[in-house]
């Protein structure tokens, strides 16, 4: 699993305290993460990337049980509207496919924004790049790595 070894690697290296989960089944959707971890539906994130008007990048990271407010997204990014980006440009940016992809060590620099509602949490699960492993982590490391702004941004 090179993909879940990359993400190790990257939290080790910037002494962060967490716990990679292989697991036997889909984690596509928070749903299927929360069913194969026997956790409630609100410790899964999701990370997802959008983009602005002038097709910048931004990544909503949010639980599992909202959804992204877009024009709560696109006031606290500066954008006057953001759209849901395709898989190809969520791979482009990021380096990762949709649905799997880590919250963290993207390929690029992204501005991200992280839902309030998720720094609720003492833990979250989240994608680590690959279907068969899920990282448990502590939200606030999420937004000091991805130097995060913290807002309201689901619905």
């Amino acid at each position: 699993m090179v993909t879940a070894e990359a993400i190790n690697r990257y939290l080790d290296g910037h002494g962060v305290n967490y716990r990679l989960h292989f697991v036997g089944g889909p984690t596509m959707t928070a749903q299927d993460a929360a069913t194969q971890l026997h956790v409630p539906l609100e410790t899964i994130i999701k990370s997802i990337l959008f983009t602005d008007e002038k097709q910048a990048p931004i990544l909503a990271i949010l639980t599992g049980d909202r959804k992204v407010g877009r024009k709560k997204l696109a006031s606290v990014a500066g954008a006057s509207k953001v759209r849901i980006g395709t898989p190809e440009v969520t791979k482009e940016f990021t380096g990762f496919e949709v649905g799997v992809m880590p919250p963290v060590a993207h390929k690029n620099r992204i501005l991200t924004v992280v839902d309030q509602n998720a720094m609720s949490f003492g833990k979250v699960y989240g994608g680590t790049g690959t279907a068969e492993a899920l990282m448990e982590i502590d939200p606030r490391e999420i937004a000091r790595l991805a130097d995060a702004k913290v807002a309201d941004i689901s619905e």
